[in-house]
């Protein structure tokens, strides 16, 4: 029961962070399915009015953002539940997975535009005339990219703002797309220009090659996160001087680790104290410790554990 008890405690603490970032973060997302319909819609138009293979591509990579859209949706749903007694440390890391299976969604959409791109070489067809289908479709695919370049301007905004790796990778994603519709644009002016249809599916398959790599870098960007891969050395650094900054009185602390799940990150040490400081003592460092670290840290969650000078390891972060 005492446990119970705890669980309660930190949901409680915790609802008032979850109440004011993720809600924004919900609508955003849910936002982000009806542009990839509306972008996707168009494109596939704009593949159908010009028979560009290239450009049917680039609509099955945007079918890819819908569905990545509505699994980074329900990742945040799911990852916006509190602590419980069988996850004790939250449900964040649904993000990360999001991110994982958007990845592999990616990489099955290089497969088929590989698969289609093939067909054409094998295949051609020629494309419709500049001045009716192509051009229309060119446009078509101009006003979808630059649709989604807004949007991923919006998504990148609030993924970083609330540190949300769903959100990052859908904007990525997105980035990702308006250089591949530029690049398309400009391929097929090129590929009418010079009476080459042939280029369409060479074309294609470029794409594939690019959106297959992005996938991957997805992929293992997100399993680095599932992982608990150490941050960067400069934050690690940072942390070590708030530590010894605000640890006045204390001697040590040593064995340092920090985890990031979403939008809440895990901060653990020890921290070594004279053997003749009393526990009020000691856990007003402690205070001054996790004040100035939840100042630079939102939301950050912190456990100290405080033990006697024979404990000391004469490494980590030595106080002066």
């Amino acid at each position: 029961m005492a446990r119970h008890a705890e669980y309660q405690v930190v949901a409680f603490c915790l609802q008032p962070l979850v109440a004011r970032c993720v809600k924004p973060i919900l609508k955003i997302a849910a936002g982000s399915i009806a542009v990839g319909v509306l972008v996707f819609a168009g494109k596939m138009l704009a593949a159908k009015v010009s028979g560009s293979t290239a450009l049917f591509s680039d609509a099955l990579e945007a079918l890819v953002n819908v569905a990545s859209s509505a699994l980074a949706l329900y990742a945040l749903i799911i990852g916006a539940k509190p602590a419980d007694e069988v996850h004790n440390y939250g449900h964040a890391k649904a993000e990360l997975l999001s991110a994982v299976a958007t990845g592999a969604m990616i990489l099955l959409a290089a497969l088929l535009i590989f698969h289609r791109a093939v067909l054409a070489l094998w295949h051609p067809q020629g494309l419709a005339a500049l001045e009716s289908g192509l051009g229309l479709g060119l446009v078509l695919n101009a006003v979808a990219g630059g649709v989604n370049a807004v949007w991923g301007l919006v998504l990148r905004h609030y993924g970083r703002k609330d540190r949300s790796p769903a959100l990052l990778a859908d904007a990525q994603h997105l980035f990702s797309d308006v250089l591949t519709s530029l690049g398309i644009v400009i391929a097929l002016l090129v590929a009418d220009w010079l009476r080459m249809p042939r280029l369409d599916p060479v074309i294609a398959l470029a794409i594939a090659a690019q959106i297959a790599v992005m996938g991957w870098h997805t992929v293992m960007r997100s399993i680095s996160g599932l992982l608990d891969e150490a941050p960067p050395p400069e934050i690690t650094e940072r942390i070590h001087d708030l530590v010894r900054e605000r640890a006045s009185g204390a001697i040590e602390a040593h064995d340092l680790r920090i985890r990031q799940a979403g939008h809440a990150s895990f901060l653990e040490f020890h921290l070594v104290v004279p053997g003749e400081m009393t526990v009020n003592e000691s856990h007003a460092i402690c205070d001054r410790i996790e004040a100035a670290l939840k100042a630079e840290m939102d939301g950050v969650i912190i456990t100290i554990h405080v033990e006697p000078p024979e404990k000391a390891k004469h490494k980590g972060v030595l106080v002066p």
